[in-house]
């Protein structure tokens, strides 16, 4: 299949996030795509037809996906879908699987609908490349940079240079207490927060949001995982 687009047809690279059986040959499909952003289609015969879905709709690879729709409405239709990039070390490791899967959680309950995030999309190809790959780096370090990218990448990017509630700029490699669900960093003057966060956490949490790059949290991978989990949960309203 050739990218190409039409009056009510386009083709899309995207992800499956999930699949639910519709009737006796059918799935509805929420994908993130990277040109459409979050949508939810209708797969016509999907579990019968290999001509035009050979198997491609798993969660983890990479797919092209001819989809036909009308403006405001809701489901799409999708026609065809082919694997573009396949993960297949993910799917062989359990700990990669629950670290994917995670993530794919997040964007599916957080991204808006029909709405492109470019920054999301690259950070989540970036996650899934780094699990399938030789990475160095731990998967609670690969969760929480991939976090951070994710909450810049949708505008909820957390406060961690100043005090949300004063304003107040913090000391480079100060530990600071923050309030995931406000948001930032909340001084002492303006009554703390509920996690203390280490200074050289602080920093590499600075760097990650500046470089929208992954790195490792070491000691403070946990930790780290932690807060950005909260501040995500925050905005999914759960």
């Amino acid at each position: 299949m050739s990218p190409s687009s039409g009056a009510n047809e386009t083709t899309v690279r995207g992800l499956l996030l999930s699949r639910v059986v519709y009737g006796d040959a059918d799935f509805i499909v929420h994908l993130f795509t990277e040109q459409l952003g979050k949508i939810a289609a209708l797969a016509r015969g999907a579990r019968r037809s290999q001509k035009r879905f050979g198997g491609a709709l798993e969660p983890l690879h990479t797919l092209v996906l001819r989809v036909q729709g009308r403006p405001h409405v809701e489901l799409f239709t999708l026609k065809e879908a082919e694997l573009s990039r396949t993960r297949q070390r993910v799917t062989e490791s359990l700990s990669a699987m629950e670290t994917a899967g995670r993530a794919l959680s997040w964007v599916k309950k957080s991204a808006p609908p029909h709405t492109p995030e470019p920054l999301v999309w690259e950070a989540l190809e970036r996650l899934l490349d780094e699990l399938e790959g030789p990475s160095e780096l731990d998967h609670d370090s690969l969760l929480a940079s991939f976090g951070v990218q994710l909450l810049e990448g949708l505008g909820w990017g957390l406060e961690l240079s100043r005090c949300v509630s004063c304003s107040k700029p913090c000391r480079a490699g100060q530990s600071a207490w923050v309030n995931p669900e406000r948001g930032g960093l909340i001084c002492r003057f303006c009554g703390g927060g509920p996690v203390l966060l280490p200074g050289p956490l602080r920093n590499l949490l600075l760097e990650l949001a500046a470089k929208q790059s992954f790195a490792p949290l070491g000691e403070h991978a946990t930790l780290g995982l932690k807060l950005i989990e909260r501040a995500i949960l925050a905005h999914m309203g759960s």
